[in-house]
């Protein structure tokens, strides 16, 4: 059964590649390998796969960010998250079903949503992850959110965690928030970790 498409709020390519363009261009000037984290595009045939799979369709400009990256190949290209491909967006979808469909949670939470984010579930499999930590976490774009909430929404989901936070009405808005934090120095590069963080409290960040 070929995935329904949602008529979720109108993509505008050129916003888009505007932000990661600005996203990708100061990460590259903070840590000159940035370049080498990203990897080709995903072919139209692996979009496709992904949605059957999963049984949605994914958003305008998820489905972008694919065709031009699909995924940072293991490297926290975002602060703190690897950009999952295709495939890795099927794989960690499909761990989480199998906790739905096994009905887990960890004992003793009920999902504490903050935000247009629906609290009956722990997981929902409307939501499809788009990065990982490494330590179970993901950011998803939330396709069934709560009333007054935008399909394709972005929401943190912790897996030991009953948080589950709005961080951008889109996917392209966080982009524009991580590019704006990006050039007003709110992230840097921290060697230790990896990845891009917040500075330290003396100002300081990781080594280069």
């Amino acid at each position: 059964m070929k995935p329904t498409r949602f008529d979720t709020r109108r993509f505008d390519a050129r916003r888009f590649d505007n932000a990661w363009q600005r996203y990708v261009a100061k990460a590259t000037d903070l840590h000159p390998p940035f370049e080498d984290f990203l990897a080709g595009g995903a072919s139209e045939t692996d979009l496709i796969e992904a949605e059957r799979i999963i049984g949605i369709a994914l958003p305008d400009d998820l489905r972008h960010l694919l065709k031009l990256h699909d995924g940072s190949q293991g490297y926290q290209a975002l602060p703190g998250w690897e950009l999952l491909s295709s495939e890795g967006i099927i794989s960690e979808w499909t761990i989480w079903e199998d906790l739905y469909r096994s009905e887990f949670k960890p004992e003793g939470y009920e999902s504490e949503p903050s935000g247009p984010i629906r609290s009956d579930e722990w997981w929902r499999l409307k939501w499809i992850p788009f990065t990982r930590d490494g330590g179970g976490n993901c950011l998803c774009v939330d396709m069934a959110p709560a009333a007054g909430g935008t399909k394709g929404q972005v929401i943190t989901l912790w897996h030991d965690n009953p948080g589950r936070e709005l961080i951008a009405p889109s996917l392209t808005e966080f982009v524009e928030i991580l590019a704006e934090d990006m050039e007003d120095g709110k992230l840097v590069w921290d060697e230790e970790w990896g990845s891009f963080r917040e500075p330290l409290e003396d100002g300081v960040g990781g080594a280069e």
